[in-house]
């Protein structure tokens, strides 16, 4: 048995579900969810029948890069949402099965264990990045988030004997669970880390499209390496996923972007892995990429049912009311 394994905590809901066990919740009281982050907003009908449509793609063994049509489709999403010039669909975009699997597997392609690698956690965190580093035989590093600073991730108190060691780091942004957005600022200095110390970045942005001001998106990690000048996006790769986006966490699908050398080597990985998307949930995938009209009302959905109870639980600047 592999002896990492007795590493690993846990799973949060796990460990939950074992708390919540024999708790009657008082049923005079509506409860309010803050575990697993389910949507809570039917599918799009066009994105069922875009599977339903589909289904003789079962037939078929897919490929592990995906269709052109599924990377062409998230390609031009990012160049519209985050305005890039362009983004290449056959070398900086990969199709995987969610964002989870995916934050996974990237430590387990680029960790080097050989080399005492360590592995940059912001604290609190999504706990597949501890289980990552865990498992690709690396020792996780933790960042903490100061409140005092909106909850931005304090990687100056990292020190410069832990950051040579530093192979991979994970962030969030919007964090889970502050919420808080990485400004420019924040990410320029990632950005002068990473090339100082030659370590890869992991941007989680699974909950970029949960907004509440049409004309403010969070800033992406794309984004800000374009705007910097970061051409090639170089040792930068992100994640993002529709279960939020698009209300279709039992799909899972998402996608990588950024860095070409980086996917060329994690594609290598996944072939290996096995990790192929099927054909009918990359043809429902790239209709829900290709259409923003339903994650804009999903957001309007939200701003209704949450907007009274943000003010109370909002924490970082892309979660306040005043955003």
């Amino acid at each position: 048995m592999n002896p990492d394994l007795a590493k690993l905590q846990p799973y949060p809901f796990e460990k939950l579900r074992a708390l919540f066990a024999g708790a009657t919740p008082d049923p005079a009281h509506s409860p309010i969810s803050l575990s697993i982050g389910e949507p809570k907003h039917v599918t799009p009908a066009f994105i069922k029948h875009a599977l339903a449509q589909n289904l003789d793609g079962l037939a078929a063994y897919p490929p592990t890069i995906g269709s052109d049509s599924l990377r062409e489709a998230i390609a031009a999403w990012l160049a519209r949402r985050y305005r890039l010039a362009r983004i290449d669909p056959t070398t900086e975009v990969l199709p995987v099965n969610g964002s989870r699997e995916a934050l996974f597997a990237i430590a387990q392609t680029i960790v080097d264990r050989t080399r005492g690698a360590m592995v940059v956690c912001p604290n609190p965190f999504y706990q597949i990045y501890e289980g990552a580093a865990l498992l690709a035989g690396a020792t996780p590093v933790y960042a903490n988030v100061e409140r005092a600073r909106g909850f931005a991730v304090d990687y100056d108190a990292v020190d410069d004997t832990a950051w040579r060691g530093v192979q991979l780091a994970y962030t969030c942004s919007p964090a889970n669970p502050t919420g808080h957005v990485m400004t420019l600022d924040e990410w320029h200095r990632l950005f002068e880390l990473s090339d100082r110390y030659g370590f890869v970045i992991a941007s989680d942005e699974c909950y970029s499209e949960i907004y509440l001001d049409e004309a403010r998106p969070p800033l992406g990690a794309l984004e800000a390496a374009a705007a910097l000048g970061r051409s090639g996006f170089p040792r930068l790769v992100v994640f993002s996923s529709l279960s939020k986006r698009s209300n279709v966490p039992g799909m899972r699908s998402g996608f990588v972007a950024g860095d070409a050398a980086i996917l060329k080597a994690f594609l290598l990985y996944r072939t290996y892995h096995g990790s192929a998307m099927s054909p009918a949930v990359q043809a429902a995938s790239a209709s829900a990429w290709r259409d923003e009209a339903h994650v804009v009302a999903n957001r309007a959905l939200y701003r209704e049912k949450f907007a009274a109870a943000l003010p109370l639980v909002g924490v970082g600047p892309g979660w306040t009311a005043s955003s």
